[in-house]
């Protein structure tokens, strides 16, 4: 029987830096601790990745950031806050951005181009962030989920890297076909929960074009923490984000084995010419000059 060392497509590792509390004066904040432990065991496995951090959280916490960086992680950002962008506005959604860029930029010491959406909150509604995520300096983003989400997606979107109008590249979340679903196997729920046979054909069956990359949250690893109900999840929501918490990190290593693949920013560079997502037809406008 073929094991998940058996998978031959590198993935890559990447965290959405996040605190999700309602409430800080009750609920006690965590999310030191967890990250402290997941960058141990991280460096004791040789693994670099990709945080995306969000900035108000990064500023709380700068000793923390930095040794995310001298462990030879590159940053990413997260939002100032963690709010949907559909709930921002694209004003504020530009403040907001051009503050997270200049707080982790500052703490990076060289500047932060890439962009992680709160909850895949690049969708049509907002297929203004890309416009502005380029005036504000970004290089690429990996913020699509292509396929219909209980909370936000883009169905229709591509599923392996593309640009946008504005010369912003996409990196979209790795998606599987489970009968009529579509889902994104290597990340958050999915990683925690789904079959390791299952995580095994994703990777398998992913198209040759596809970056494979994990999205884990600091909570997810943190068996300990005392449940609550989250802000906008309601009861089953928030206990479903407590389950298999005590074994996701051995899930991470295994998805991780055998080698890890490269942080996001080195494969951004690595990539060629890409074709362009018009987001007004939904249509891919192929590279010039191919057919």
């Amino acid at each position: 029987m073929p094991t998940l060392a058996d998978m031959d497509r590198p993935v890559s590792f990447t965290l959405d830096f996040e605190d999700l509390r309602t409430d800080p004066t009750v609920q006690e904040e965590r999310v030191r601790v967890v990250t402290d432990r997941i960058l141990d065991r991280l460096r004791a496995l040789g693994i670099r990745g990709t945080f995306f951090c969000v900035g108000e959280l990064a500023a709380r916490h700068p000793e923390l950031i930095r040794r995310v960086v001298a462990d030879g992680h590159e940053l990413g950002v997260h939002g100032l806050h963690h709010i949907p962008n559909d709930l921002l506005g694209p004003e504020r959604f530009r403040s907001d951005n051009r503050e997270a860029k200049a707080i982790l930029s500052d703490l990076a010491g060289t500047e932060v181009t890439l962009y992680r959406a709160p909850q895949y909150s690049l969708i049509p509604s907002t297929a203004w962030v890309p416009e502005i995520l380029t005036e504000l300096g970004f290089i690429a983003s990996s913020s699509v989920l292509p396929a219909r989400s209980p909370l936000y997606g883009w169905p229709g979107a591509p599923s392996s890297p593309f640009r946008w109008p504005s010369g912003l590249i996409e990196l979209p979340s790795p998606v599987m076909h489970i009968g009529p679903l579509i889902i994104p196997f290597l990340g958050g729920t999915y990683l925690r929960l789904l079959p390791a046979a299952l995580r095994r054909r994703g990777v398998k069956n992913a198209d040759a074009e596809t970056v494979l990359w994990t999205y884990c949250h600091p909570w997810e690893f943190d068996p300990d923490e005392k449940f609550y109900v989250y802000e906008h999840g309601g009861w089953l929501v928030s206990r479903i984000g407590w389950l298999n918490r005590k074994g996701m990190l051995k899930r991470v290593e295994a998805t991780l084995s055998p080698v890890a693949g490269a942080t996001l920013g080195e494969i951004i560079a690595s990539l060629g010419d890409l074709p362009t997502f018009d987001p007004a037809t939904s249509e891919l406008i192929p590279i010039s000059g191919s057919s």
